[in-house]
């Protein structure tokens, strides 16, 4: 924490000076790197590691990793063992000033607001190329700084087929948001390659491709912003009698509008390859789940013995003991902030397999609503460490390899007074539609109905937005003649 001064200069009649103290958090460069280790993905960790051993003469490494925790060695008992011990010390304090920091603003307004926030906080720590490259030309776009914070959540809540997932009206609804700037924010985005990114529906996604092509003035255009419903169910006849067209010019139309993309980021997700590989393992036993470290994709990193020999001798020079004690630190820094990586996401998985027993029994029926605020208050931390800590983490468990951010979902109540997560909701909805007669499928209004039935009350709307998280079409498209 530090302490700065600021002379602040009135300017009106009768000029004054006045002094005030603020008081901001810096983040030490120590820091930067142990939250950069803890949220990046496994891959990418042992890639800094061959790049931290190939440049630390002083960091070793076995392929084998011990069965306890990853330890710091200790080494030479030097005239200037004070002070570097003094350096050591505040390594170890390394810890409270990482839960402590806190890098976003406060924002208030009761449980909606707070789910939204959550909602974002969650979707901007999932990277993927099509982020990567849309944050790129953000970079390089005319936006100040204010904006481009604005436009980071904007991006965080794209999915990896290109469209905007959160609601621009939820954006707005959260307090003191700046309703003046979002137009622009959102024309700068959808200016963005690909072509259709940052839409909020497919009519949107399409006409921004026939915007960019400079055709606003087509009959694509016209057809697509009029009669987009007509064209999913082939009524050729209907849009040529509407528009004043023959069948065979609506056809034609119809096959330019078929060559644009309805999903303009599949093809940046669909040319990344994953490899996934569990940090935390979980399995049954005796009717008991335990929780384990997969310690294997690890190398077992310590302090080489012949620079701590260096030290000790009395023969190195005062510049190469100088050298030694500097690639020493950064080694223990690395060591430990990998060190701290694995017992945050341990201790994560623990709270989660705890809290979420009933979902490891019976299924996701049985999913409860969790939010990373309820595991940081748990584990005493920040929940934006909570959120950087399951990032791009996976968990191998008897119910399959999943992501560490699936255990985190909002909920409702239920009519009985039980808290069910939204994933319950998506599966009964999804049971829903696979038994309704396919020649009359039921409407959105239908479907909360009946799940109202079940003591699942939810909106339409939000009926909508589940129905296209599951890729389930509309009921008119739905049916079956």
């Amino acid at each position: 924490m530090h302490m700065k001064g600021y002379i602040r200069v009135m300017a009106y009649p009768g000029l004054a000076l006045s002094q005030e103290m603020k008081m901001s958090q810096v983040l030490a460069p120590h820091l930067f790197q142990s939250l950069e280790i803890l949220q990046m993905p496994l891959l990418d960790l042992q890639q800094m590691i061959k790049q931290e051993l190939s440049e630390n003469p002083t960091l070793e490494a076995t392929l084998e990793q011990a069965d306890e925790q990853i330890e710091i060695e200790q080494g030479t008992k030097d005239v200037e063992r004070d002070e570097f011990d003094n350096e050591l010390e505040k390594l170890a304090a390394l810890g409270e000033e990482f839960d402590s920091y806190q890098d976003r603003g406060q924002i208030s307004g009761g449980t909606d607001a707070e789910e939204k926030y959550q909602y974002m906080m969650d979707s901007l720590s999932e990277a993927s190329s099509l982020h990567d490259q849309l944050l790129d030309q953000l970079a390089l776009s005319g936006l100040d700084d204010y904006e481009k914070k604005i436009a980071e959540i904007v991006i965080g809540n794209i999915d990896d087929e290109g469209y905007l997932q959160l609601d621009v009206e939820d954006l707005l609804a959260l307090p003191n948001f700046p309703v003046e700037t979002l137009d622009k924010i959102l024309d700068t985005i959808h200016d963005f390659e690909p072509a259709g990114v940052g839409a909020r529906d497919l009519r949107e996604c399409l006409l921004l491709q026939l915007k960019r092509m400079k055709r606003e003035d087509s009959q694509e255009y016209q057809m697509i912003d009029q009669h987009l419903d007509l064209i999913g169910r082939h009524k050729y006849e209907d849009i040529a009698r509407a528009m004043g067209l023959t069948s065979d010019r609506v056809k034609e139309l119809a096959k330019a509008v078929a060559k644009l993309d309805p999903k303009p980021g599949r093809n940046f997700s669909e040319e990344r390859i994953e490899y996934v590989t569990p940090e935390i393992l979980v399995e049954k036993k005796d009717g008991e789940y335990v929780i384990t470290q997969n310690k294997k994709p690890y190398p077992h990193l310590f302090i080489s013995q012949k620079y701590l020999q260096m030290l000790k001798d009395p023969k190195t020079s005062k510049e190469v003991k100088t050298y030694i004690r500097e690639k020493i630190a950064k080694s223990k820094q690395f060591i430990q902030s990998i060190d701290q990586r694995m017992d945050t996401i341990y201790r994560i998985a623990v709270e989660i397999v705890r809290i979420q027993r009933d979902y490891f029994d019976y299924g996701v029926s049985k999913l409860r609503p969790l939010n990373m605020k309820t595991v940081a208050e748990l584990l005493e931390v920040h929940e934006t460490t909570i959120s950087r800590a399951t990032a791009g983490k996976f968990m191998q468990t008897p119910r399959g390899l999943l992501s560490m951010k699936y255990f985190f979902k909002p909920g409702i109540m239920t009519a009985s007074g039980e808290a069910i997560s939204n994933e319950s909701v998506k599966a009964a909805l999804g049971d829903i539609v696979r038994a309704e007669d396919k020649k009359k499928p039921y409407s959105d209004a239908k479907i909360v109905t009946l799940l109202e039935e079940k003591g699942m009350k939810i909106a339409r709307r939000t009926v909508a937005k589940y129905r296209d998280q599951l890729r389930i079409l509309p009921s008119h498209l739905r049916k079956q003649h």
